[in-house]
């Protein structure tokens, strides 16, 4: 397969003529790019698809002005074109986005497909748009979404570095966070994020007014990210609340340190390409008192709380593959 990419581009807040320097000069390095040997999976917002892309097909990244010049010869050249929701320098005016990728569908008549990285699972494309493209990749696609046009990936695993090929996936797990649970943690609780909602901070602000050991806080400065993952394997419980979406990196580097998680139940409105399934391996609340009760419940059933924790690990284990993710993909848009 043969596949044709704009990829996320350099981001620009006003124009002017430093940034157009800037941006062209990004141009320059998306098309160098294509000359690594060896090209490493990231971990951007949208990096569990782009190796999914790049492990499944020959894969030549262009931007948007690039793929409109000698769209001509491109359509003769490729099977399709994906474009990436962040292929834009200036993102802050959507109508031109969307009328960017309006235009760009008519110039190809290949499979057209859109990678849609908005952090909110409900959030759909218009209609105006969406008519002209074959599929929407979108990042946890929210199982009300009726569209067949709409299919469904993930953010990547922070804690997970590999070289991309499509001979084979070498994702090494022995060397990636944790296989087996803390049978001694120091903390009962644990969460660290921003303050990106009144609701995080209310529930944050909830638990440390009870009697738990509580770490973490709500706001704005981070921890380092090692001290960080530590803290995660040190507790007891980890609460992965809502942030820049339902799903976020925090859920997948609490399964990855084989530690045990406690989200919301928006959750389980996403149809996510891993099969994580409440109560199994994971555990979600509806409001501050059922996550007390949960807390309280958990704490005090050991086996249990480790048991679910090493079933989210093994999902990881089992599931998490960008090649196999791409295949499924691929099967779906090229069939």
């Amino acid at each position: 397969m043969r596949i044709l990419y704009i990829p996320v581009t350099k981001k620009i807040n006003e124009k002017n003529l430093i940034n157009y320097v800037k941006c062209f000069l990004y141009d320059i390095y998306i098309i160098l790019k294509n000359f690594s040997i060896n090209r490493k999976a990231t971990n951007s917002t949208s990096g569990y698809i782009d190796a999914a892309i790049h492990s499944n097909a020959y894969v030549l990244e262009l931007p948007y002005n690039y793929c409109l010049i000698f769209s001509k010869i491109l359509n003769y050249l490729f099977d399709g074109i994906f474009i990436n929701w962040k292929f834009t320098n200036y993102r802050k005016d959507k109508e031109q986005v969307e009328l960017k990728l309006y235009k760009l569908s008519k110039k190809f008549n290949i499979k057209k497909v859109i990678i849609d990285g908005t952090d909110k699972s409900i959030n759909v494309i218009k209609d105006e748009v969406l008519d002209s493209y074959d599929y929407v990749i979108k990042r946890e696609k929210n199982k009300s979404i009726s569209s067949k046009k709409f299919l469904t990936t993930i953010l990547p695993c922070k804690l997970i570095h590999y070289r991309i090929s499509r001979n084979k996936e070498n994702i090494d797990w022995s060397k990636i966070g944790n296989s087996t649970p803390n049978h001694n943690p120091n903390f009962d609780i644990f969460f660290s994020g921003q303050q990106s909602s009144k609701s995080r901070k209310e529930l944050i602000e909830f638990l440390k007014s009870k009697n738990y050991n509580f770490f973490g806080r709500a706001e704005n400065s981070k921890i380092p990210f090692n001290d960080y993952l530590s803290t995660i394997y040190n507790s007891s419980i980890n609460l992965a609340l809502e942030g820049k979406g339902e799903f976020t990196f925090r859920h997948l580097e609490i399964l990855a340190s084989c530690s045990f998680m406690i989200c919301q139940s928006s959750i389980n409105e996403l149809d996510l390409p891993l099969p994580l399934f409440d109560g199994k391996h994971f555990v979600s609340f509806e409001n501050k008192n059922d996550l007390e009760e949960k807390i309280n419940f958990y704490l005090k059933n050991d086996k249990l709380r480790n048991s679910i924790a090493l079933n989210g690990r093994k999902v990881l284990e089992e599931h998490y593959s960008p090649k196999r993710h791409g295949k499924f993909l691929f099967s779906k848009i090229f069939s």
